[in-house]
């Protein structure tokens, strides 16, 4: 995609009427207009879900009804394309191995649904820092060369989607760039996800939501990630590569929640974890018997407390920054935006 375009590219997005998508839709719209682009969407979904399809058609986007688990996905054949950005997705780490299939057998069947179409066109991937997880108690940030040892259904099946993705590049005739993503936050989040439990537990004064949990995770703000995503997928010095994208910050868990109970005019006072506690909880979180042995129903909570004692999904960004010098918001920033926009709805 080098060199100055006479005609914007042809854009397919899927997962458009979700958290990132519908954030990624309004500015692609916004760059390149209705004609350029063109959405593959599920008649079924939340309300936030519903309100975003009846919205694109308002507008006169182009939608084709599909099921990324159908094979084919669509009836109706895919479109012409330059660019695609495959958000679409079962970001639920409790699901099960089949509710999350979306994520391996649903990327396949997409790249078969638009092999036809699919010679010299980039396929944007939304992955997720679960694809690293560790196996042991974290020494340094991840970085996208660090190992791959997913702990969850989740995290499995969002590597085998990249696995996927850049297995078949070769033969169908498509680049690929693959985008990390830690926690993704701001306006219209994730209902239960980091941040409304937080926003929650800061609001109703919870005692589990002050103490200070000193492992450091990622995060960053769905303009920004969208933004970046935009951008990688007309350079040609993104073709086949990956980044791990998170802000600048590196803020422990426990900060976190400060940042957002100030927010929202509701004050944290943190609670120290001793130090020989904190020790014993990290030996425990971080024991491969332990985890062999606890109940597999139980794994999940073992795993989120191993998150957040040590520096679990905690980026290394000099790649990205290498690539990126944009400006990305700073926590503070990216709540104040969410204010505003609430304000204003």
């Amino acid at each position: 995609m080098s060199g100055p375009a006479a005609q914007p590219p042809r854009i397919l997005v899927t997962g458009a009427t979700g958290f990132i998508g519908r954030r990624l839709v309004r500015r692609l719209l916004a760059e390149f207009g209705t004609e350029s682009l063109v959405c593959l969407v599920k008649a079924t979904g939340t309300q936030r879900e519903t309100d975003a399809l009846h919205s694109y058609q308002s507008a006169g986007i182009r939608l084709i009804e599909g099921d990324l688990l159908n094979d084919p996905v669509a009836v109706l054949p895919p479109p012409p394309v330059d660019l695609v950005f495959h958000l679409a997705a079962n970001i639920d780490t409790d699901a099960t191995e089949e509710e999350a299939r979306v994520n391996d057998l649903g990327t396949r069947r997409l790249i078969d649904w638009i092999r036809p179409v699919s010679r010299g066109a980039r396929v944007v991937y939304t992955s997720s820092v679960a694809v690293h997880d560790r196996d042991r108690e974290p020494a340094g940030p991840i970085s996208e060369t660090s190992p791959l040892v997913p702990r969850t259904v989740y995290g499995k099946t969002k590597l085998e989607g990249e696995a996927v993705i850049r297995g078949i590049a070769g033969d169908a005739g498509y680049s690929w760039t693959i985008v990390r993503l830690p926690t993704v936050y701001g306006p219209g989040q994730k209902p239960g996800g980091l941040f409304d439990q937080m926003m929650r537990m800061a609001s109703e004064g919870e005692l589990l939501g002050r103490v200070d949990w000193p492992g450091r995770t990622s995060i960053i703000h769905v303009d920004d990630a969208v933004d970046v995503m935009v951008d990688f997928g007309m350079r040609d010095d993104a073709r086949d590569e990956i980044y791990c994208l998170a802000s600048d910050e590196s803020l422990s868990v426990g900060k976190l929640a400060r940042t957002i109970g100030k927010s929202i005019n509701k004050p944290i006072a943190p609670i120290a974890i001793p130090g020989l506690l904190l020790a014993a909880i990290r030996r425990l979180a971080w024991s491969r018997v332990a985890w062999a042995t606890v109940p597999r129903r139980a794994r999940l909570s073992f795993w989120r407390l191993s998150l957040i004692v040590s520096d679990g999904f905690w980026f290394d960004t000099a790649k990205l920054r290498r690539a990126y010098r944009k400006p990305l918001r700073s926590l503070p920033e990216g709540l104040a935006q969410m204010t505003q926009e609430v304000g204003r709805s």
